[in-house]
């Protein structure tokens, strides 16, 4: 790469990102809802090799020019957004999001020569644009600072800073930032599907979103709860009320009606806060799946903790059944599976559906034959995203 970097804007690169994509091992679709999540980092990655330039331009290059173009960028720029998005949009969030949080004015903005390589299949449910977000976050602090992560600049700080960031292409996502540690016998497979979805460029993700966003409203009005038409997830109304997920789950079928119409929710949260849920990809909609949508929230975010503790006590088959019970909810009630599951100790999709990959966690000591599968990776947990000064 640094030879392909100089051979492309006639300098040296100054720093080499890299930042792993991940498997999420059980939590789907919570994350924006409130509650913590179990992902895992892989072997496949986003690195970026950076220089400053005095051109007064970011210039985006690809190495796989071919698919996709190169991208240059007039500074100063005030750009905050785009949707549906392109690659080199997700590098713009990072940076725009980066920008923001320390405060560099427009005419502060510095010129950057990008090279991006990346190995995770796109659309694969395995967070290649997220991935991306945070190698050109990661970029953009250690050329305006001079420096990578600090005590003022940690990790934690650049994750959360990336999934507000992300937002800016018109997802409405969360951010997974809880970890686990691991048995020592479990391996954990990554299959592709060999379906995808981009879900940016969709409204599907958004749409689930929206559902989990009335069901939270609807709750938070029966239990007279304080400010529910702020209520934009389904973890307010539990932190709000005190009640046990047990608890939240039969409320939900006694008072989430099943598939609202629009009129029906506007009568039960009113107009303004109805319209103030919506995002621009979901203005379409006349009808609504609350009780089912809320029905998988509260009931993965019961297996994630199941989940830890069985990672506790190595115990690889309730591990197994709880991913098991994951991938049927987000079949059954959250509607964005993929046909085929394999039978081993457990498995399911990963990342939002609709395609992309499914995780299958088997044991080292009985290995299984995966010969007839697409499988992408077999993998213990991996480093995290890293910054090295050439």
């Amino acid at each position: 790469m640094e030879a392909a970097f100089e051979k492309a804007f006639g300098m040296q690169p100054t720093h080499h990102i890299r930042c792993p994509g991940r498997v999420n091992l059980i939590g789907e679709h919570i994350d924006y809802n409130g509650y913590g999540v179990l992902p895992m980092a892989i072997a496949l990655g986003t690195e970026l090799l950076i220089a400053e330039n005095k051109d007064q331009k970011i210039v985006l290059k690809n190495a796989e020019d071919g698919k996709y173009p190169e991208y240059t960028v007039a500074l100063p720029s005030d750009w905050k957004g785009t949707t549906p998005p392109k690659w080199f949009h997700y590098v713009l969030c990072g940076w725009r999001g980066v920008l923001d949080a320390i405060g560099v004015q427009d005419k502060e903005q510095k010129g950057m020569n990008v090279l991006m390589k990346g190995t995770i299949p796109p659309a694969s449910g395995l967070s290649s644009s997220s991935s991306l977000v945070c190698a050109s976050a990661l970029a953009t602090l250690a050329l305006h600072t001079g420096e990578g992560f600090t005590e003022k600049f940690t990790r934690e700080w650049l994750a959360d800073l990336c999934a507000k960031a992300e937002q800016m292409i018109g997802t409405c996502g969360g951010g997974m930032d809880q970890a686990s540690e691991l048995p020592e016998d479990a391996l954990f497979v990554v299959l592709h599907s060999g379906d995808t979805l981009n879900k940016a460029a969709s409204s599907h993700y958004n749409e689930r979103v929206i559902e989990c966003r009335i069901g939270a409203q609807i709750l938070g009005k029966h239990l007279n709860l304080p400010n529910w038409g702020a209520f934009r997830k389904l973890k307010q109304v539990e932190d709000a009320s005190g009640k046990s997920l047990s608890e939240l789950l039969r409320l939900v079928e006694e008072v989430l009606p099943e598939n609202p119409t629009l009129d029906e929710v506007v009568a039960i949260i009113g107009r303004e806060n109805f319209d103030a849920l919506l995002s621009e990809n979901t203005k379409h909609m006349t009808a609504f799946h609350v009780r089912a949508r809320a029905r998988h929230c509260y009931g993965e975010a019961h297996r994630v903790a199941l989940f830890e503790e069985a990672c506790k006590r190595g115990d690889l088959v309730e591990m197994g059944s709880l991913m098991n019970g994951s991938h049927d909810s987000l079949k059954g009630d959250y509607d964005c599976s993929s046909p085929g599951r394999q039978a081993f100790w457990g498995a399911r999709l990963t990342g939002a559906g609709w395609g992309g990959c499914a995780v299958v966690l088997v044991d080292k000591r009985s290995p299984v034959d995966l010969s007839h599968l697409q499988v992408l990776l077999e993998s213990s947990p991996c480093e995290g995203i890293a910054l090295t000064k050439l």
